[in-house]
């Protein structure tokens, strides 16, 4: 009478199936019948979100997990910090140092509050990556009779820069690196 019984993939869509237990062996007396009634509760979903990048001079990120059909969700896997917890799904993340100079840290998004269910897992990574560094080059002197100077920035990490600060002119432009500038 004590078995375990394995429900069928159209009893699992349906979300619930009845067992009949009805007596046998009964002797002159009729069989008697009881029913019971099984639901299948959706198995927890449990989303972490896309894996995200940071930087070494910014490396907070926002997280996005979701969870359904379960009471709530942790997060797990990382030294750092969860603001406001581990348990907020839309926490922010600040990796630890260790996760910096590593460049990566992976972090998992449980299920809890789970019911009958087996708790379920996600997970997302996020990747450090190196700080720009940017150089104006070295201080220049220019003359009142010959007042233009050639810049020479450089910049690694970034694709780009742009010089800013005075009133004169940036030939060819701003964003040129190496642009000639009249004060």
């Amino acid at each position: 009478l004590s078995t375990a019984y394995t429900p069928s993939p159209a009893e699992i869509a349906s979300g619930k199936v009845t067992l009949t237990l009805t007596t046998t062996g009964n002797n002159n007396c009729k069989p008697v019948s009881d029913d019971i009634v099984i639901t299948i509760t959706p198995a927890p979903i449990v989303t972490a979100g896309s894996d995200l990048s940071s930087c070494v001079n910014n490396p907070s990120v926002n997280l996005t997990g979701t969870v359904q059909n379960a009471l709530g969700a942790s997060w797990s896997g990382g030294l750092g910090i969860f603001n406001p917890s581990s348990s907020s799904l839309n926490a922010s993340y600040i990796p630890s140092s260790s996760e910096i100079t590593a460049g990566s840290v992976t972090l998992t998004l449980s299920s809890t509050g789970n019911g009958n269910c087996i708790a379920v897992s996600d997970q997302m990574k996020i990747t450090i990556t190196p700080a720009p560094i940017t150089n104006a080059g070295s201080d220049l002197v220019s003359c009142v009779n010959n007042p233009s100077v050639t810049l020479s920035g450089f910049i690694t990490n970034a694709t780009s820069g742009t010089w800013s600060g005075g009133t004169g002119v940036f030939n060819p432009s701003e964003s040129v690196l190496n642009s000639t500038y009249v004060p």
